[in-house]
């Protein structure tokens, strides 16, 4: 049986999505409330295409359908927005970038998803959604992004990091290290130059600097 979605928007995806799909229609985030009660595997709100940030939608979507996956397509990097969706494609977008997210995210294992702060690391399909937009990962990045999505606010010592990452206590050498810092704070910051979140620990290490939702 076809995954349902639900497409929140113009008619722009609807064919795209219908030829693997099914797929049902509201032009609103309000007429999406005729559809309470009935169960989406996935809901895309195309945003971009009703002018609006998505902010307001995403909860009141989030709100009314809490057990399905959320796809949002803005115009903006908003911050508040993409923090409630599951991901977040920046427009405009190919068919084809909307069609690969829809299937990464439909076949995704919910162990396999990390969320921390305003990022979210799938481990076995390897991107990393953050600001609005998702990366593919090489498969050391990956694991060294999992590192410090797992272990917030902590300090990590390089030697942390090597045996972790890298599966060696060898220290002599750690300009591959070096290396990937820089790459991970290119998608983890918004100016890789000020680093917000992935902050050096001068002497000892490095540390995720996240805050985390209160329960």
């Amino acid at each position: 049986m076809a995954s349902r979605i639900l497409l929140i928007g113009t008619a722009r995806w609807a064919a795209t999505l219908r030829r693997k799909y099914e797929v049902a229609r509201a032009r609103s985030g309000l007429q999406a409330k005729l559809y309470s009660g009935q169960r989406f595997s996935l809901i895309v709100i195309d945003a971009a295409s009703m002018y609006v940030s998505g902010e307001r939608i995403c909860r009141d979507v989030k709100a009314r359908f809490p057990d399905s996956t959320l796809l949002l397509i803005s115009a903006s990097a908003n911050a508040a927005s993409a923090a409630s969706a599951d991901i977040t494609l920046r427009a405009p977008l190919t068919a084809r970038a909307l069609t690969t997210a829809v299937s990464r995210l439909l076949t995704a294992d919910p162990n396999d998803v990390i969320r921390c702060g305003p990022f979210t690391l799938n481990r076995r399909a390897r991107f990393l959604q953050a600001h609005g937009r998702q990366a593919p990962l090489s498969p050391k990045l990956a694991g060294l992004i999992e590192l410090f999505m797992s272990r917030p606010n902590e300090t990590l010592t390089r030697a942390d990091i090597m045996r972790h990452v890298w599966k060696t206590a060898y220290l002599d050498d750690t300009r591959t290290l070096n290396v990937h810092i820089r790459h991970a704070r290119k998608l983890l910051e918004t100016d890789p130059r000020k680093p917000a979140y992935l902050r050096t620990v001068r002497g000892i290490g490095y540390r995720f600097e996240v805050a985390l939702e209160k329960i």
